[in-house]
């Protein structure tokens, strides 16, 4: 099993208003990649609590494949391309990935 976990610091010029619509339309996004991507065998994600530190990330993708290859089909799919795109667009402070065999 490989796991593919993203963290992403949301730009602190965001309103907390303008960050929580953020929030959802990641998790939007993301979750609807399940069922288009046949190699991605599961995903969640993730939100920093509101009581936590706001240093810490805002955003966590965990997802899970069978292999390095079914991650780099994943990688390069069309739909994953599409939520790429849109959150290059977004005012990110930082981006973290790890990608594991478990």
């Amino acid at each position: 099993m490989v796991k593919h976990i993203v963290m992403w610091k949301l730009d602190a010029s965001y309103s907390e208003t303008e960050k929580k619509e953020l929030v959802k339309e990641f998790e939007s996004k993301l979750l609807q990649l399940e069922g288009k991507i046949s190699v991605l065998k599961s995903i969640a994600v993730h939100f920093n609590s509101p009581q936590a530190s706001d240093k810490n990330f805002d955003i966590l993708l965990d997802t899970s494949f069978s292999t390095m290859d079914d991650l780099e089909t994943y990688r390069v799919h069309p739909e994953h391309q599409k939520v790429v795109k849109w959150v290059g667009e977004l005012k990110l402070e930082n981006r973290a990935c790890v990608d594991y065999e478990n």
